[in-house]
């Protein structure tokens, strides 16, 4: 398994609510899953502490890369660390989805937002992991669909609501030549991110909006269907 290389906003989480059970949290896993078991992403109020600090919501979410909470208070897209060191040009991204959004968007202030339906979000970069001046680049929640250093980018376009487990598929595209020799020495990182809100990076979203997510594979130039 490779479960050191998969990170959740959990524990941001845990500093709104430290009391909450462990099946209540944003990015937990669940039984009844495609084949066998599955990861479910849920919105979740994050309470009185939420909105003091107008954090009102955390989406449920699952990226590669690492969580740290050490900007948890002060500038949360921090957080994230988005992306592991990869020797393989990925292809596409292929799994299973259930979505249903939650009844009521609000925005960071916890305020209602008419008309507006939330979406979950499931996309994948591969970046360059190092600046002009070979300094190590890391990319967070606020430049990963945006850096200059990505070379390839994939998105699911479209998400719709369903309770069936669904097919999903995204291809990548070119955004800037790969060096082979770089990418065979790890010069290059793999982001790839679920979330049960799109915009949950800025506390925007629906209380309750779930994905479910399974039987997740990235197929590789020269390596189809590899998990």
């Amino acid at each position: 398994t490779h479960n050191d290389i998969w990170a959740t906003g959990n524990e941001g989480y845990n500093i709104a609510k430290p009391n909450a059970k462990v099946e209540d949290y944003p990015s937990v896993a669940d039984a009844n899953g495609y084949k066998g078991n599955c990861v479910k992403l849920t919105t979740c109020a994050t309470g009185s502490w939420g909105r003091t600090f107008k954090k009102p919501i955390a989406a449920g979410n699952l990226f590669l890369g690492k969580f740290n909470s050490k900007y948890a208070l002060t500038n949360t897209l921090m957080c994230t660390e988005m992306g592991i060191p990869f020797t393989r040009q990925p292809l596409k991204v292929t799994g299973y989805y259930k979505y249903q959004p939650g009844d009521v968007f609000t925005d960071k202030d916890y305020k209602e937002v008419a008309d507006r339906m939330d979406e979950p979000s499931i996309y994948s970069v591969l970046y360059r992991n190092q600046d002009a001046e070979g300094n190590s680049v890391v990319l967070h929640g606020d430049d990963v669909l945006s850096s200059p250093l990505i070379v390839l980018k994939a998105q699911v376009k479209s998400l719709p609501a369903t309770n069936e487990w669904t097919p999903f598929e995204m291809v990548y595209e070119d955004l800037a030549p790969i060096d082979a020799e770089l990418l065979a020495n790890r010069g290059y990182s793999l982001a790839l991110v679920f979330s049960s809100s799109k915009t949950g990076d800025t506390f925007e979203g629906a209380v309750g909006s779930t994905l479910y997510i399974d039987n997740v594979k990235i197929s590789f130039l020269g390596e189809e269907g590899q998990p």
